[in-house]
């Protein structure tokens, strides 16, 4: 098992373009080695003071952060189908505010709870 984080920085008014993009164009067609995948924006330190991870410069509007974290079998499953959008050198997509980065994890530990991982996906995504 792997996972795989992507950073996102998105330009503030372009935001819903991102989204639509993510949820419509950026399938995953072949699921058989994805566990879960999922989009989330940060939550703001106002709401949660405890946040001690800032993914964008405080007091800035510079970019809005996503994190896409993907939870695969393995690296080679995640390769296959999320490498078509690698592209070393490509042009930026006109919602990004700078390249998204992105690494992959190989947990070496894990706890596992009682509750389990949504059945379907989010409405509107493909």
């Amino acid at each position: 098992m792997v996972i795989a984080l992507i950073h996102w920085k998105i330009k503030p008014d372009m935001v819903r373009e991102f989204l639509e993009y993510w949820r419509t164009k950026a399938v995953v067609q072949d699921r058989s080695g994805l566990i879960g995948e999922f989009l989330s924006e940060p939550c703001d330190i106002s709401e949660y003071q405890w946040i001690t991870w800032y993914l964008a410069p405080i007091g800035e509007n510079v970019y809005t952060s996503f994190i896409n974290v993907g939870i695969w079998d393995n690296a080679e499953g995640f390769h296959d189908q999320i490498g078509k959008y690698f592209k070393e050198g490509a042009k930026r997509l006109d919602f990004e505010h700078c390249p998204r980065t992105r690494t992959i994890l190989r947990p070496d530990s894990w706890r596992v709870g009682h509750s389990s991982l949504p059945l379907h996906d989010s409405r509107g995504t493909l």
